[in-house]
């Protein structure tokens, strides 16, 4: 008896060294932009791993979720391509035009009595509609425009909510004509089923499904832009001797928003203080080690852009950054499609478009306030009560 109970209490303790010493293995959390060059740089870790929820909650089967150079690679370059062509100053002013469109069309719907509007709802529906019918070529209906930002954000922190996953699959199906008709949609279609093989290893309910759902485009297209463009704004509303230079600079008879330099500099340094991946996963393929870079701390690090970190002083990017802030400066990672040239130029023409049609732009009198002494709320349903006089 004596020797099941000592063979007993050696396999209790034997067990818990192995999960507590070697099968569990502790988050590294990396705070240095030196160190999160090197996780994002290096082959070994796997971003798939930590969305996989992506595929169980959005359906989403694209670069994000599905572990395959190849179909990064295929997807990157249609998504570049497509991009690219919207730099180009006459197609960036027609980009510009279905913009102010869009903000015309979606302020006579959430004006009130025209003297006032809820700012969180016209910039995530400003977007997403933009992004469509500017970037797809697709007219969505009004359901899809209203009730898919919400869905999604939703969906972000109830990730189980089996009634918001048939909402939004419902409002997909009924605008699968329209966006039948988008060339850059079906070109991305074709990427992804161009690899349906390793894609099925991983996502087997629905696969057709998951392949033609439009969110495999819409979420990198909308998530990180809409949320830029509304901090952007609501910085503005805090600082009204910025927005009066602002407006100063802007060109209104041009079309050419990118070319604004404060324009860009407001969008970077919001970008630096709210970046709207706040935190990057990974997962080493080899040891199964998770590791998070925390992108949030390392853009507020006060050795590294000084003593007035946590201000907001977009002109801090009217100089080149040093080698150390360059690193530090990840607010599309390493790699994204859209960080160099397209996202300031989307984010700023949207910006731009509300401000020339909001000559007050104020909060309204009875509103939620903003804090004046602290940097605002970086949560997904943060302010959405805020509203503005145009």
């Amino acid at each position: 008896m004596f020797w099941v109970l000592t063979f007993g209490c050696v396999s209790i303790a034997s067990t818990i060294y192995y999960f507590i010493f070697l099968k569990y293995k502790p988050l590294i959390i990396v705070t240095t932009g030196d160190h999160a060059h090197q996780i994002l740089k290096s082959p070994e870790y796997s971003r798939c791993k930590p969305n996989k929820w992506l595929i169980n909650t959005l359906s989403i089967v694209n670069p994000f979720t599905i572990d395959s150079q190849s179909l990064l690679t295929g997807f990157k370059n249609k998504v570049l391509t497509t991009l690219k062509k919207w730099c180009n100053d006459d197609n960036y002013e027609e980009l510009v035009l279905t913009i102010g469109n869009r903000i015309d069309h979606r302020l006579s719907i959430l004006q009130s009595n025209n003297s006032k509007f809820c700012l969180s709802k016209l910039v995530k529906q400003v977007t997403l509609d933009s992004f469509l019918s500017g970037i797809l070529n697709v007219n969505a209906n009004e359901d899809l425009l209203t009730e898919l930002p919400d869905l999604i954000i939703h969906l972000w922190k109830n990730r189980d909510d089996k009634k918001a996953q048939d909402r939004r699959q419902e409002l997909l199906i009924a605008n699968k004509d329209n966006f039948s008709k988008s060339e850059f949609w079906q070109q991305i279609q074709t990427v992804l089923s161009n690899h349906s093989a390793i894609i099925s290893q991983t996502a087997t309910n629905d696969f057709n499904e998951k392949i033609s759902n439009p969110l495999n485009i819409i979420v990198p297209g909308w998530e990180t832009m809409w949320r830029v463009v509304f901090y952007s704004l609501l910085e503005l509303l805090r600082h009204p001797e910025l927005l009066k230079e602002l407006r100063l600079q802007l060109n209104y008879p041009s079309k050419l928003h990118q070319k604004c330099s404060l324009l860009k500099w407001i969008l970077k340094e919001t970008l630096r203080l709210y970046p709207p991946t706040k935190n990057i996963y990974r997962t080493n393929l080899k040891t199964g080690q998770d590791v998070r870079i925390n992108v949030q701390q390392i853009h507020r690090d006060k050795n590294v852009w000084g003593s007035d970190a946590l201000d907001f002083r977009p002109d801090r990017f009217k100089e080149n950054l040093t080698a150390e802030q360059e690193k530090c400066y990840l607010p599309f990672s390493i790699s994204c499609p859209a960080r160099h040239g397209f996202a300031y130029g989307f984010a700023g023409a949207i910006v731009a478009e509300i401000l020339i049609r909001c000559p007050t732009f104020t909060i309204a009198d009875g509103s939620s306030s903003l804090p004046t002494d602290q940097l605002l709320d970086m949560a997904r349903d943060s302010y959405n009560d805020l509203l503005v006089i145009p």
